[in-house]
């Protein structure tokens, strides 16, 4: 470019200072300088056309590096989006969760503590009652327990008061145990006595221990009465030997306590057709744990077959139901 630059002023600076030259030179001349002046042109643009594609090449990395650059902050976004969105989600099911377990807990707790006051009125209706018992007796020796396997407080005071407004001569217990000793005491004050029937021999000494230690023994007798079958209805029951009642009769009170139910369904149905008939006119059937399914059923088929008895329910803690017979 600057030599061209150099020969175009060069030419122009003779044929100023010759005054006179020739024609053709003068054409040769400005064809030169038209030359030179076209080769600096294009010189130009080819340096504009390099620095521009530097420029393109330039920018196209610098948009390449940029694309990449928000690519990967894309990708960063989203990923922490994702992440958010995977705390936000884990965030609100450990809260639906702890809320779960908090309303399971609150209604376990309700239950409980409803269970809980259910069992407080039971018992403090069991002691107002051993209470009364305890009132009607003057024991010679430690007590025997009740409740559980034994009668509750509450069955035996319906017994005592029965025995105490009606005064029987003879009474009757399908099974034996503390409450022998219990109704033994009151059987004495008003002169009666007490037919304990047992099928399991073992128990029954037990049971003849327990009533020697508090001197009542000619108050109350435990039988070994072995579980024998009785038929009735073409149905066959395990019931206490028959033997055992050779000489019972003028029964005021009859308590239905045993056989235990493992023995064979409805154990405890052969007690009134057998017992009945050796009863005063003024008696009571008491059966115990009539909440049970299988007492419930015995005490269902009494009341269909039995019409000369009125059944009772009592809310004893066992459930009680009482059979006394029409007139008493």
């Amino acid at each position: 470019m600057t030599v061209a630059t150099g020969l175009a002023l060069t030419a122009s600076a003779l044929a100023y200072g010759a005054g006179e030259i020739d024609a053709r030179l003068s054409s040769a001349l400005s064809a030169g300088l038209v030359a030179g002046t076209g080769y600096l042109a294009l010189t130009a643009v080819r340096s504009v056309l390099r620095v521009s594609r530097r420029g393109n090449a330039r920018t196209k990395r610098t948009g390449r590096a940029t694309g990449r650059a928000l690519a990967r902050l894309e990708r960063k976004v989203g990923s922490l989006e994702s992440a958010s969105g995977t705390r936000h989600a884990e965030c609100v099911g450990a809260v639906t969760r702890s809320q779960d377990l908090m309303e399971r807990g609150f209604t376990r707790v309700g239950k409980e503590c409803r269970s809980l006051e259910r069992e407080i009125q039971r018992s403090y209706v069991q002691l107002e009652a051993l209470a009364d018992l305890r009132a009607l007796i003057t024991p010679r020796a430690p007590l025997p327990p009740l409740r559980g396997w034994a009668a509750s407080p509450d069955v035996l005071r319906t017994m005592v008061a029965w025995i105490l407004r009606t005064r029987p001569r003879t009474i009757v217990e399908c099974g034996s145990g503390s409450s022998s000793v219990w109704l033994g005491y009151v059987a004495e004050r008003i002169g009666a006595t007490i037919v304990a029937l047992e099928h399991d021999a073992r128990y029954a000494e037990a049971s003849r221990d327990l009533v020697r230690a508090h001197g009542l023994s000619a108050v109350v007798e435990v039988r070994d009465a072995p579980l024998q079958p009785w038929e009735s209805e073409e149905e066959t029951y395990l019931w206490y030997s028959r033997d055992a009642l050779a000489d019972v009769a003028d029964v005021g009170l009859v308590f239905v306590d045993g056989p235990p139910g493992d023995t064979g369904p409805d154990a405890r149905y052969p007690a009134l057709p057998l017992l009945l008939p050796r009863c005063s006119e003024q008696v009571a059937i008491f059966l115990d744990d009539a909440a049970r399914a299988g007492d419930r059923a015995v005490s269902d088929r009494w009341a269909a077959h039995f019409p000369e008895v009125v059944r009772t329910s009592h809310a004893a803690e066992k459930g009680l139901d009482v059979f006394v017979r029409s007139g008493a």
